[in-house]
């Protein structure tokens, strides 16, 4: 017979060894949250895409994460879709956030004439286009995977003819994503990003990369040298996560203990948001989605 006594005890005893339980007790390091292509313009909707009624699903997620303690928000990119004037609107919710939002340059950042291109990362007030945060005992690393792309640079540009030989060459390799909206990093970026993974190693730092393009899974929204990145990321141990926006339908994936997690599109539906909270722990991660964004617990790899 269970008497009220033995089942509070084996209640206790339980909680004690419960790892799943001594986690939800827990407190992370660090909490971040994290929206991805809001994609505003004062157009009619297309197709899924409800480009007005991002004004209000951004104000009502940053309302949310000002109710928490966070360590910074990021906007995974493409704030915007077409005209400079699209900024003007979208960041009048981002300016009521008490917590400093981290932007990523998207593709349709740069729908704007070409005499505003150079421009847009001033417009998100970014003095550097990519670039890395440290937080507590994690590197949180900005990359631009803009920077390689027909898009960000102005017609007829040195950089411009690069983007367009390596598209050609993307395409004569059949890669599925050989496509103009995507991009790669370029080889200045690459070199910064295997040098600043290397320093947050000998600081003893987790790194957690963060884009607008994704480089896995093997998708048509990948970046054009997603292969070169992916090399790297075997080569850093300590690279713990990887999070991305772009694919609107979101994606997940594991590859050599490191999880890609592609956010969706919060542009998407007429009234359904899109957003996260990404606790931070020693051992792993933990993301409470909200609205369509699912929520994911994923353990570390070990360096």
């Amino acid at each position: 017979m269970t008497t009220r006594r033995s089942f509070l005890a084996s209640t206790a005893a339980m909680a004690v060894g419960s790892p799943a339980i001594l986690r939800a007790a827990a407190a992370p390091i660090a909490t971040i949250g994290l929206v991805s292509d809001a994609q505003y313009a004062d157009i009619d909707p297309a197709g899924t895409r409800f480009y007005r009624g991002s004004i209000e699903k951004l104000g009502k997620a940053i309302e949310h994460f000002n109710g928490l303690d966070l360590a910074c928000c990021l906007h995974l990119g493409d704030l915007i879709d077409r005209t400079w004037g699209s900024y003007d609107e979208i960041l009048k919710p981002l300016a009521t956030s008490k917590h400093r939002f981290h932007h990523l340059l998207g593709n349709h950042d740069f729908d704007v004439l070409d005499e505003y291109k150079n421009r847009v990362p001033e417009r998100f007030g970014l003095a550097r286009r990519y670039y890395h945060v440290d937080q507590a005992g994690f590197r949180f690393v900005i990359l631009d995977t803009t920077d390689l792309s027909t898009y960000a640079q102005p017609a007829g540009t040195p950089e411009h003819a690069l983007a367009t030989a390596a598209l050609k060459s993307a395409k004569e390799a059949k890669l599925p994503q050989a496509e103009p909206w995507n991009g790669g990093l370029g080889a200045g970026q690459l070199a910064w990003l295997d040098k600043t993974c290397q320093e947050a190693a000998e600081q003893k730092r987790k790194v957690i990369l963060f884009a607008h393009h994704p480089v896995f899974p093997v998708n048509p929204h990948n970046l054009w040298n997603s292969a070169a990145v992916l090399d790297l990321i075997r080569k850093h141990r300590h690279i713990v996560a990887w999070f991305n926006g772009h694919n609107h339908a979101g994606n997940f994936g594991t590859e050599d203990g490191v999880p890609f997690i592609n956010l969706k599109g919060m542009v998407e539906t007429a009234d359904t948001t899109a957003f996260a909270t990404a606790e931070l722990h020693e051992d792993r991660l933990v993301l409470t989605g909200h609205g369509r964004e699912i929520s994911r617990e994923v353990v570390f790899r070990k360096a």
